[in-house]
């Protein structure tokens, strides 16, 4: 067994902790948002809220950190490797505007469940966060930017 072998296998568990966090944050979001019942809706907005901290913020990092050693390993050039620099970029896209807007969105959905609990009722400002779709829309950006992200490796296209 190789290094690469050990690298590679680290960074597979890694994608797979990544997704496994996107999964648990998509399910929970759609789960929240079409609940009727608000204390069913609360509990579902907080395991997605769980989701990103635990497993799709996580992995999203180490995706990074093993593909970067990777990459390392087997010689590719960061700056001239054009696919390399696309997936980089890609990759940093995620990793700095969606995952962090992702959990924005979804510490201001716990921020109002806190409030509404003390009050004893569902809050307006709850209210409009339930009715804005920002965190779904987030995710399926992520999502659709997964299979790229795949593709730009195994294939090479530049």
């Amino acid at each position: 067994m190789t290094s690469l072998d050990i690298l590679r296998a680290i960074h597979y568990l890694s994608l797979f902790l990544m997704m496994a966090g996107l999964g648990a944050v998509i399910v929970a979001l759609w789960r929240g948002w079409t609940e009727t019942e608000a204390e069913r809706a609360i509990i579902a907005f907080e395991d997605a809220s769980t989701g990103h901290k635990a497993g799709l913020l996580p992995g999203t990092i180490a995706v990074g950190a093993t593909g970067v050693f990777l990459a390392g390993d087997a010689g590719y050039n960061f700056i001239t490797t054009g696919w390399l620099l696309a997936l980089e970029i890609l990759y940093l896209f995620i990793l700095f505007i969606c995952v962090p807007m992702l959990g924005y969105s979804l510490n201001r959905i716990n921020i109002e469940v806190l409030k509404s609990k003390k009050k004893g009722e569902q809050t307006d400002a709850l209210k409009e966060l339930v009715n804005d779709n920002v965190p779904i829309v987030l995710c399926i950006l992520i999502v659709f930017a997964i299979p790229f992200m795949v593709w730009l490796p195994v294939f090479k296209p530049f």
